[in-house]
């Protein structure tokens, strides 16, 4: 996996794939940022893009930098990758440790989060068979996430989105968070019927394990994460909503097969156009 590191500041990108039409996806900034789980975030990318049939690779960045540096730091990036921006080949948007404030003028762009809301609902009621039957949900992540998702459910299930910790006694649980955030023992505890991440990889290998042999659905973060994703780098494509929404239906039937049926899809796409598949797939 390409990793470029910038010279004019402590920062690197990781571009997932080798010379790809366009690369999409994150930056962070902290005192910071490791290379490993910026890897994992461009993968997961990746197989999204792949999941859709386009062409595109994740991408992501990291600036490693003190809160009082940050401005500084920022610019050097963003001056750096300008050329790569310019010419549509790069697309980065703010993740941790970067607001508006931070990158208004900056060339890196603030994700739809109602989008993205939209996008992980339309995956649930897709896996519900088009009909929640009023069966509520409970939102485990950042209260920004719950404030997204509530109306949305409630317009599309008519049900109510509560706050509630990864034990929710609901039937679907949104989770969203770092990379990894269940792990196994978490898993263990949860009682909802159906996970829906709404950020990348939340979910470790190990807790995937534990949930398909409890029969609880994990919704492929490749599908229900995607419509920031298909918005910048497939804007001719259609809808992203409605394309994950049809995605979803596609997978629900696998049942908690569902995230593997999601791989072989993604990876017969990448044969068509990559020489040799990316090594690892987007797990935790």
């Amino acid at each position: 996996m390409p990793v470029r590191k910038l010279e004019s500041t402590d920062a690197f990108v990781v571009t997932d794939l080798d010379d790809p039409p366009i690369a999409v996806g994150i930056v962070r900034a902290a005192p910071k940022v490791l290379v490993d789980g910026a890897e994992l975030l461009a993968r997961a990318a990746t197989y999204a893009f792949a999941t859709f049939g386009v062409q595109a690779s994740g991408a992501s960045a990291g600036v490693s930098t003190t809160p009082d540096g940050k401005a500084q730091a920022l610019a050097a990036f963003v001056a750096e990758l300008a050329p790569l921006v310019a010419d549509g080949k790069l697309h980065l948007s703010a993740g941790t440790g970067l607001d508006a404030a931070d990158v208004d003028p900056a060339g890196i762009h603030i994700q739809d989060g109602s989008l993205a809301a939209r996008g992980a609902a339309a995956a649930a009621m897709a896996f519900l068979g088009g009909d929640a039957g009023e069966r509520g949900a409970a939102v485990h992540g950042p209260e920004a996430w719950l404030e997204r998702i509530a109306p949305v459910w409630a317009e599309m299930s008519g049900a109510a989105a509560t706050g509630g910790g990864i034990d929710a006694a609901v039937d679907v649980l949104f989770v969203a968070g770092k990379a990894g955030l269940v792990d196994h023992e978490a898993a263990g505890s949860v009682q909802a019927k159906l996970v829906v991440p709404l950020t990348p990889v939340p979910v470790t290998a190990k807790a995937f394990a534990v949930l398909s042999r409890a029969g609880t659905v994990l919704v492929p973060d490749a599908v229900s994460c995607a419509t920031p994703l298909l918005a910048v780098a497939d804007p001719e494509g259609g809808d992203p909503v409605e394309r994950v929404a049809a995605v979803a239906a596609e997978l629900a039937g696998a049942g908690v097969d569902a995230w593997r049926h999601m791989v072989e899809r993604a990876e017969t796409f990448l044969a068509t156009w990559q020489e040799t598949l990316p090594f690892g797939r987007p797990l935790a």
